[in-house]
């Protein structure tokens, strides 16, 4: 039998054993986040114990399911416990107040963390998930969410709406939300989108019901943000700069 013969056996036949046989690539592992900035040197004994325990519980069993023999049986079980480290270090960021506004502000600096950052990335891939939940209204959501933290439009944003109909108020978006505008009030700003929205939609709406419209989409996007138990603590300031660097980062790629 062959190295990786041997280990396919020990994985069917004494999982404790192939547990053993590769304890140094789980100690492997653990180093390279370590050396990311994930973990302390002294949690090795700790979190190395906590993923033996879960490949002992149940990884195993369920690589015994779906491995396939495609790679070598190395390979899938450092894959494995890569994304078990991985998972610790993610569950570390989701702590209620992790990630709150200063974080989100202050994305640029060298000083963050590694952990800060990936909570970050979650806290983004999150959002990106509750968008997308909006399906047909997700374009009206984001449209209204860039006035919401006053984010500059561009073509792009209102190309979908462009039509015949809508070139008065489209113009007026142009005039109004492809330059600064910080300074206008809520009441301004809505009064100013509702014109689009009563064309598109059939409407005879004024602007403060487009504003309470997108007042309930924040809410509920903070609802799910935090969620239930409690996985972050959103308020309407933070969910305004996660919004930003949102928008920053989809214009970016």
């Amino acid at each position: 039998m062959t190295q990786n013969e041997k280990e396919c056996d020990w994985l069917v036949h004494d999982p404790s054993r192939l547990l053993t046989h590769y304890q140094p690539v789980v100690e492997i592992v653990f180093r390279q986040f370590m050396a990311r900035g994930f973990f302390q040197k002294e949690e090795k004994e700790e979190l190395v114990q906590e993923v033996n325990l879960q490949l002992l519980e149940k990884k195993l069993a369920s690589i015994r399911t779906h491995f396939k023999g495609t790679v070598l049986l190395k390979t899938y079980f450092s894959k494995v416990v890569y994304n078990s480290f991985q998972e610790i270090a993610r569950h570390r960021s989701r702590q209620p107040d992790f990630v709150g506004e200063e974080t989100l502000l202050h994305t640029a600096d060298s000083q963050l963390s590694p952990i800060q950052q990936l909570a970050i990335r979650d806290e983004m891939h999150r959002l990106e998930g509750i968008l997308k939940g909006f399906q047909r209204k997700r374009h009206k959501a984001e449209f209204n969410l860039k006035l919401f933290v006053r984010f500059l439009l561009i073509e792009a944003d209102i190309q979908f709406y462009n039509s015949p109909k809508t070139a008065q108020p489209i113009e007026l978006i142009r005039q109004h939300f492809f330059q600064a505008y910080d300074t206008l009030s809520d009441k301004e700003v809505y009064a100013i989108a509702v014109q689009l929205y009563n064309i598109i939609e059939q409407k005879n709406n004024d602007g403060d019901s487009l504003r309470r419209w997108i007042d309930g989409v924040s809410r509920r996007i903070i609802e799910l943000l935090n969620g239930t138990p409690p996985v972050s603590a959103h308020t309407v300031e933070s969910l305004k700069a996660l919004l930003q660097l949102y928008f920053t980062r989809k214009e970016e790629t």
